[in-house]
């Protein structure tokens, strides 16, 4: 079985859309399995309520989405711009992005599509990491709590815990799509595994301007440990019939796509879906 596993990264989630544009589009690749967190899950979101066996479908349901995508419709400021997360729980008013995937995620054609569909989301009462599938009702609210950016973005309460970003815990659920039976899976990352990218320190002196990068670097080394625990699978695979290999291929910027994951302008979103356009190509 086929599967794809998308990575968090916020506004980085637009280089996958590239990169799936030679995939699904051209290459009419298609996957049995998808799995996502943080982006990677209202990607996977999207693109698992086109049937399978219509990858072209499925792109084309990512575009459409990804065509309307601009800040305002992601989040904006309390009516006192950063001294709000005083009395809110976010720092920014991410109620647009929770409506957005209210509209957005129809869950009759998730379940109907014929693929297996996994998002993970992060309680934040116990540190728990749970994934949800397609036959679950939190489903929805699964997504949007997946892709809730810590301590910028409103975590989701369900059953009275609070939820928030899956990749706090798990920026690539390369272990959730082995669970489900692949033994062929195409990853794509929003960061380059290994290697640190540059940023400039703020002029304003304002600490809020460190959290996303102190949260960047954070999800770089949960990728590393991600990758290194898909090797380590491998390896046992060696060691006889009860292990299964497990084919996975890794596409991935070579540079840094963006300083600021929050930063969802139009401009910015286009170039990076033509940066994984050409990373895509290029690796073919």
């Amino acid at each position: 079985m086929r599967a794809l596993v998308l990575s968090g990264g916020g506004s980085r989630g637009a280089y996958q859309v590239g990169v799936l544009q030679k995939w699904l589009l051209e290459d009419q690749r298609d996957y049995d399995i998808l799995c996502g967190v943080s982006v990677g899950a209202l990607n996977v979101a999207i693109l698992s309520q086109a049937p399978l066996g219509q990858p072209e479908a499925a792109y084309t349901r990512l575009l459409t989405l990804w065509d309307q995508v601009e800040n305002r419709r992601i989040w904006r400021h309390w009516m006192v711009p950063y001294v709000g997360v005083l009395w809110n729980r976010s720092v920014l008013n991410s109620k647009a992005l929770r409506k957005w995937v209210e509209q957005e995620c129809k869950l009759e054609a998730i379940q109907a599509s014929g693929r297996q569909v996994r998002v993970g989301a992060v309680n934040l009462n116990t540190e728990e990491i749970r994934f949800v599938g397609q036959r679950s009702e939190l489903f929805p609210e699964f997504v949007y709590g997946s892709a809730s950016f810590p301590f910028f973005f409103r975590p989701i309460k369900i059953k009275g815990d609070e939820w928030t970003d899956g990749g706090v815990r798990n920026v690539t659920p390369l272990g959730e799509a082995i669970r489900l039976g692949a033994d062929e899976i195409d990853v794509v990352l929003c960061s380059v595994p290994g290697k640190g990218s540059k940023w400039k320190s703020p002029r304003w002196p304002s600490g809020l301007s460190y959290v996303p990068r102190i949260i960047d670097i954070m999800s770089t080394e949960i990728v590393l440990g991600d990758l290194r625990a898909a090797g380590l699978k491998n390896q046992l695979a060696e060691l006889g019939e009860s292990y299964k290999q497990v084919r996975i291929r890794l596409q991935h910027p070579a540079e840094s796509l963006i300083d600021n994951s929050l930063n969802f302008s139009p401009s910015e979103v286009r170039r990076m879906r033509e940066v994984g356009y050409a990373d895509a190509c290029r690796a073919a």
